[in-house]
């Protein structure tokens, strides 16, 4: 697993290695609602707190911890969210996609949609892993039913796994494995093509 910056282009986003030179204002106005970041452990609206969710995300990048993106529209060429694949194991060839949020506009559109389809292909068929997974609130139902519409297979629920602004709260785990990943691909395709 080569886990090294690159640019992974689709048709209504590309996503762009996260940068606060590049992409930091953008990503200060498109999340300004609070409510983009209500399952996030911290509340992340705000110029300030926004400049320290892109700071940690390219210090963990420099670690090789993780590899943050910006998600950018390519009729406009505008930041319209954040995603990253974190919790790299080049051991087991396994990753997790997560961190992703985008302002309000966008979601719903086949931004979130085409972005999973752009960071899975990179998993499978770049750096040969045999499982992607993600991790959301349990409580947050829209997210479990996108990971769902996505074809990734929800595995269980871990009790009081993290504190999401202070409190603790249940975490849902899904995946989507090597064998899967061909039937997931067909389908996300035809959704975007629809």
């Amino acid at each position: 697993m080569n886990v090294e910056p690159v640019t992974l282009e689709g048709e209504y986003v590309r996503l762009e290695p996260l940068s606060a030179d590049e992409h930091l204002d953008d990503l200060i106005a498109a999340g300004n609602d609070e409510a983009i970041f209500r399952w996030f452990g911290t509340q992340h609206a705000g110029p300030e707190v926004m400049r320290k969710f892109v700071a940690d995300a390219v210090e963990a990048q420099a670690k090789g911890d993780q590899l943050p993106f910006a998600t950018v529209r390519q009729d406009t060429g505008e930041a319209i969210g954040s995603t990253r694949f974190g919790n790299i194991r080049h051991e087991n060839r396994s990753v997790e996609i997560g961190w992703t949020w985008l302002t309000p506009d966008e979601q719903r559109t086949p931004a979130n949609t085409e972005a999973k389809l752009l960071q899975l292909r990179h998993a499978f068929e770049q750096w040969g892993c045999v499982r992607v997974e993600f991790e959301t609130a349990a409580a947050n139902e829209p997210a479990r039913a996108a990971l769902e519409r996505i074809g990734a297979v929800e595995e269980g629920i871990l009790r009081k796994h993290m504190l999401v602004q202070g409190e603790p709260q249940d975490s849902a785990f899904f995946s989507i494995v090597d064998s899967e990943w061909p039937d997931v691909e067909r389908d996300l395709t035809a959704k975007l093509d629809r």
